[in-house]
């Protein structure tokens, strides 16, 4: 029998990699469509009907497996636990949700009734940071120190995002919203666990129609051992991913699919190369779920990174400094 898969939520972008991997996988099969919205946009985008209005008529009438989601990120928590509260698996957009409960929940659930869910963190699947994670794996800057990570996005306010990112109570924050992809590939590539937030502050002095949008966000963690990080993920002009990473020994840099490490010996540009299992989070789920493949992003990580961006989001809302990152 095929993996049956229900999309639910088709409020972010991100659900067209997931409706297009689960048509083109032969052991995967779409047996429902839902968006609770008057928003058609995305369901004509991914050339597939709604099936059902509701999720909880989804629930009623049709048998499956896994749950795809891009709800939005205000509603997308609550949508994960009804799922896992009917013993469905769950593969969703980042983030996961907005809160420290409903990750606690999210994970009690998973624990309890020994269910699966996954994200997506679509970077340890690209070749440059597969390369990042090779380097310093593999001791070229000596001990991990310090890392500097900017993900500044275009604002796209009016035009390029969608307009529930900018109505109050939808989003739950830029650091939640953008960091993930950040600390997870920290968390990936050094082995560290994010240990506290020193600061994390939001504002917005630049969008006056839309007063209560993080537009600034920045954030500083400790990691275990010691390192610091420094964190910008602004909706403002930024060039996209770039990491700057610094050891005993050496010096990496990483900035789109440019790799530049600098030791006593010199400093050369690294080839992005890549030799990975599989080509995405959902590949990489489906697979484990038919055919009991291990999982590359495992489920302790997507819990862990949504965690620390969690925390560090918490931080700046709550302006409170020096605070730990719950276990999780």
């Amino acid at each position: 029998m095929p993996l049956r898969i229900a999309a639910v939520g088709f409020r972010h972008g991100h659900i067209l990699s997931f409706i297009t991997r689960a048509r083109e996988l032969d052991y995967c099969e779409l047996v429902g469509v839902v968006e609770e919205s008057d928003d058609s946009s995305l369901l004509e985008r991914a050339g597939v009907e709604r099936t059902h209005a509701t999720f909880d008529e989804l629930l009623e009438d049709v048998e499956f497996d896994v749950v795809a989601t891009a709800e939005y990120y205000g509603k997308r928590g609550a949508l994960v636990i009804k799922a896992l509260e009917h013993d469905k698996h769950v593969i969703c957009d980042k983030p996961m949700c907005v809160s420290i409960t409903e990750l606690e929940r999210i994970k009690q659930l998973c624990d309890e009734n020994g269910l699966e869910i996954s994200m997506q963190l679509s970077m340890r699947f690209g070749a440059a940071y597969q390369t990042m994670h090779d380097v310093i794996q593999e001791g070229e800057i000596g001990e991990f120190l310090a890392a500097s990570a900017f993900g500044q996005h275009p604002l796209g306010y009016g035009t390029s995002r969608p307009a529930w990112y900018f109505e109050e109570g939808k989003h739950g924050g830029t650091i939640n919203d953008i960091f993930i992809h950040g600390a997870d590939m920290l968390r990936y590539c050094t082995g560290r666990e994010f240990e506290r937030v020193i600061a994390a502050e939001t504002w917005n002095e630049s969008l006056p129609q839309v007063p209560h949008f993080q537009v600034g966000a920045q954030c500083m963690m400790k990691m275990t051992g010691g390192p610091r990080v420094l964190a910008d993920v602004s909706y403002m002009h930024g060039r996209g991913w770039q990491f700057y990473i610094s050891g005993t020994e050496g010096y990496l840099s990483v900035a789109g699919g440019s790799i530049l490490l600098r030791t006593p010996d010199g400093e050369r540009a690294i080839e992005a190369s890549a030799d990975l299992p599989l080509p995405s989070p959902f590949d990489d789920f489906a697979s484990h779920l038919e055919h009991g493949t291990e999982r590359f992003l495992p489920q302790a990580d997507v819990f862990r990174s949504q965690m620390a961006v969690l925390a560090a989001q918490k931080a700046a809302d709550d302006r409170v400094r020096d605070m730990l990152v719950p276990e999780i």
